[in-house]
C-alpha cells in the first residue's frame, strides 16, 4: 500500500484535539543527560532520540537529530511530509558521521530515534535502535515499535525470555541507530487513532526500570492528563533507580467536545 492509497476518515479527525507533555531527565546513576526530545505540536511531530558515545559525542547525536527535526514544516501532501520527515533524519545521520570521521576511526557515536507525525485521522512513526512507541487503548498497552537490539534478536530467536531481555548483560547493545553507518535503514508504520488513545514515546531509561505491567498502571491512574502521566511516569522510573538518562512524551487524542 502506498501513501496514496490511504483512507482517511477525515470526519473523525476534526473532531480531535491532540494533548501532550514531555519531560526527560539524567537520572541517578549518569553524570549527564544525552538523550533528547523535541515537542513539535505545531507541526504535529514529536521525537525522542537517545545519545551515545560519550564525552559529549552522545549529545552531539542526539542533538543533531532534533534540531534538525525542528525545522520540519508540514507540507500540503502526506507523502511529501512524510518523505521530508525521512529526509531530516537521513540528512542527521550524515552529519553525525561526520563528526565522527574528525573523532577518530575508532570514535563511535550515534542515537537511537522514535518519531510519530500525526496527519489526520493516522499517526505515522520511524525509529532506529531501542527507543519505543508504546499505545494504551481500551485498557491495554502495547508496543508498536520493534527495538534493533542485541537482546531483541535473542528473544526472537527463542534463546531468551522476553521477561529476561533488561537484565541481560548485551541489554544496551543496539543493531541500528543514527550516526551508526554511513546508510541508514529507518523502521516505519502507521496507524488509525481513535479517541482516547494515549501514546508513550521514551528512550530505554524508562522501560529499563519500570516494566511495561508498571507502566500500564501509571497510564491507567493519570490518562485524563499528560503532564501528570510524563512527571508520574518519570517519577516513578526514578523511583525504580534511575539507572539511565530517561525522556518521555505522552500524547492523548481527545475528542474536542469532550471535558476528558
Amino acid at each position: 500500500m502506498t501513501l496514496n492509497d490511504l483512507q482517511v476518515n477525515t470526519i473523525n479527525f476534526t473532531d480531535f484535539e491532540i494533548i501532550t507533555s514531555g519531560v526527560t531527565h539524567t537520572g541517578h546513576v549518569r553524570t549527564r543527560n544525552e538523550d533528547s526530545i523535541l515537542l513539535l505540536d505545531d507541526e504535529n511531530t514529536w521525537l525522542v532520540a537517545d545519545g551515545m558515545g560519550g564525552h559529549h559525542a552522545g549529545d552531539f547525536a542526539s542533538q543533531t537529530i532534533t534540531r534538525n527535526m525542528g525545522l520540519f514544516k508540514q507540507q500540503n501532501k502526506l507523502e511529501d511530509s512524510v518523505l521530508l520527515l525521512e529526509e531530516n533524519i537521513l540528512n542527521s545521520n550524515s552529519i553525525i558521521r561526520e563528526k565522527a570521521s574528525k573523532l577518530g576511526s575508532n570514535a563511535t557515536i550515534g542515537s537511537t530515534v522514535v518519531s510519530i507525525y500525526i496527519w489526520k485521522n493516522l499517526l505515522f512513526t520511524f525509529w532506529a535502535g531501542d527507543s519505543r512507541l508504546y499505545r494504551y487503548r481500551n485498557s491495554q498497552l502495547e508496543r508498536l515499535t520493534d527495538d534493533h537490539s542485541y537482546v531483541e534478536e535473542l528473544v526472537r530467536m527463542g534463546k531468551i525470555e522476553a521477561k529476561d531481555a533488561e537484565s541481560h548483560p548485551a541489554s544496551n547493545v543496539v543493531l541500528r541507530a543514527v550516526g551508526i553507518d554511513d546508510e541508514l535503514c529507518l523502521d516505519f508504520d502507521y496507524v488509525e487513532l481513535l479517541a482516547d488513545d494515549i501514546f508513550v514515546l521514551c528512550s530505554d531509561g524508562l522501560y529499563k526500570d519500570l516494566n511495561e505491567e508498571k507502566i500500564a498502571s501509571a497510564i491507567n491512574g493519570n490518562q485524563h492528563d499528560m503532564t501528570l502521566l510524563s512527571q508520574s511516569l518519570l517519577s516513578s522510573s526514578l523511583d525504580a533507580g534511575g539507572t539511565d538518562n530517561t525522556s518521555i512524551i505522552t500524547i492523548k487524542v481527545k475528542q474536542k467536545n469532550s471535558n476528558v
